[in-house]
């Protein structure tokens, strides 16, 4: 009776540990939250074999053999987790020639909370050209763009409105080295997101979807991580960022064609930003850089140090036109 116990328990998790590591219900309750912490299923899964080793060895004296198959399972279960992380985090950052015209873009979900003297420093310190920032008030954005252009880094601004009043919007900041942005168009999602175009550079989009933070709001994050995700697809040469609450497990990223994840493209995917206060190897990959793979060539991809305050890391992405 308790071996054939044993081996229901490690049929169970077996099942649930192939949900997790091949995440074919990604967009489900439940799911979409855990598989978005890999390299915590694999401590777990790890920490739950030694435990259910030893308990078997301390309780189950006659029968401490009914557990090797649960251990067995817990053990590959966070050898798989491992290997999908080691593998997406294996690639060097990609040079560019001196030829190449580059894009650096700067993406920082502030949580409201980052004063604009130190965005403002932050930009100059990456060069950056391109900054998207969820969660940032127009006010603070026009602010950051005024001490830049004090610091002599011109910058134009662009704003959306959050629908919710506890969360701010997003802001996007575009030197006319890009291009000119003279308008921008709304998107329609509830934390805020815009896109805006040029004669003379690539559309620009900055977007947030919402969170999968509880069973009510999962229909919408699968609406709105999709439609994010879409805006790169549907605007050829686009460069497409910000806080998409998403990994790349999760449907909305999972198929980019014609476009790619930046992260994704230079082995960094496996390199988290939320919550900034764990590291980046624990932490969940949901802030991103998309860009339309025909015209733009990956260069880099760096999660900064966490700044000002903010539960999240900013990101700093250097593509190269092709």
């Amino acid at each position: 009776m308790i071996r054939r116990a044993g081996w229901v328990l490690a049929g169970v998790a077996a099942l649930a540990s192939a949900v997790l590591a091949v995440p074919w219900g990604a967009g489900l309750v439940g799911v979409a939250q855990l598989v978005s912490f890999r390299a915590l299923i694999a401590i777990g899964s790890a920490a739950a074999a030694v435990l259910v080793a030893l308990g078997g060895a301390l309780l189950l004296r006659r029968d401490r053999l009914a557990v090797v198959p649960l251990v067995g399972v817990l053990l590959v279960a966070a050898g798989v987790q491992t290997i999908v992380l080691l593998v997406r985090g294996h690639e060097p950052t990609v040079a560019a020639s001196s030829a190449e015209r580059t894009v650096t873009v700067l993406s920082f979900n502030t949580l409201g909370r980052v004063p604009a003297d130190t965005l403002a420093r932050l930009v100059q310190e990456q060069h950056a050209q391109v900054v998207v920032l969820p969660e940032t008030s127009a006010t603070t954005a026009t602010e950051t763009a005024r001490l830049l252009d004090a610091a002599g880094v011109p910058m134009q601004v662009h704003t959306a409105a959050s629908t919710d009043p506890w969360v701010d919007g997003v802001a996007l900041l575009v030197s006319p080295d890009v291009g000119t942005y003279p308008a921008a168009v709304p998107l329609p999602l509830r934390h805020g997101g815009l896109t805006t175009t040029s004669r003379t550079g690539p559309t620009l989009v900055a977007v947030h979807p919402v969170s999968p933070s509880e069973p009510s709001s999962m229909p919408l994050w699968r609406t709105e991580t999709r439609a994010a995700a879409a805006t790169c697809a549907d605007n050829p040469g686009a460069i497409v960022a910000g806080d998409f609450n998403a990994t790349i497990d999760h449907p909305a990223l999972a198929h980019l064609d014609p476009c790619v994840d930046v992260a994704r493209a230079l082995g960094r995917a496996a390199s988290g930003t939320w919550p900034a206060a764990a590291p980046t190897w624990l932490a969940t990959p949901i802030d991103h850089v998309l860009v339309d793979g025909r015209a733009w060539r990956p260069l880099r991809f760096d999660v900064l140090p966490a700044t000002g305050g903010s539960d999240h890391r900013p990101v700093v992405v250097t593509v190269a036109a092709r």
